[in-house]
């Protein structure tokens, strides 16, 4: 990138292929790209690769990702939902039950998940089962059409 294009790599150039590597199933491939990376991956760059290892169903490497997540930031469940659901597709069931506790003890809280639209210059919101955008039903009428026809 940098010989062809004039460009020095950022974080997000890295992220960007660790989420590819990681949705080709190729964990290895991505584990070395993070470790060989010029600067600390942030928790960004560890959640992709816990997902594509939560998707691949790798224990080992979805504990060295979660772990990292940990560090970076304590207070956020995400690395230990997604390595309990990697515990429990693996039948680890006491290890799966022991990061919920831990989730509940420590009163952690998931955000909601959330996406955004631009329509015309205006941003747009939107929050898991939420309700009050003022186009709701609109919305939520053109979706299920939408689904009709991919059905």
């Amino acid at each position: 990138m940098e010989k062809v294009f004039g460009l020095v790599p950022k974080i997000e150039h890295y992220g960007c292929m660790v989420d590819l590597l990681g949705r080709m199933g190729c964990l290895n491939e991505a584990y070395d790209l993070i470790m060989g990376m010029p600067m600390e991956a942030n928790e960004i760059i560890w959640g992709s690769f816990l997902n594509a290892c939560t998707v691949y169903n790798n224990v080992e490497m979805g504990e060295i990702a979660a772990k990292r997540m940990l560090e970076l930031n304590p207070r956020d469940p995400c690395g230990r939902v997604m390595l309990s659901n990697i515990y429990a597709e693996e039948a680890k069931y006491d290890r799966s039950m022991g990061l919920r506790k831990e989730i509940k003890d420590k009163r952690l809280k998931k955000s909601p998940g959330c996406s955004s639209i631009e329509v015309n210059g205006s941003v747009h919101g939107f929050l898991v089962e939420d309700n009050s955008h003022p186009c709701y039903n609109e919305i939520n009428s053109m979706l299920k059409k939408i689904e009709k026809l991919m059905n």
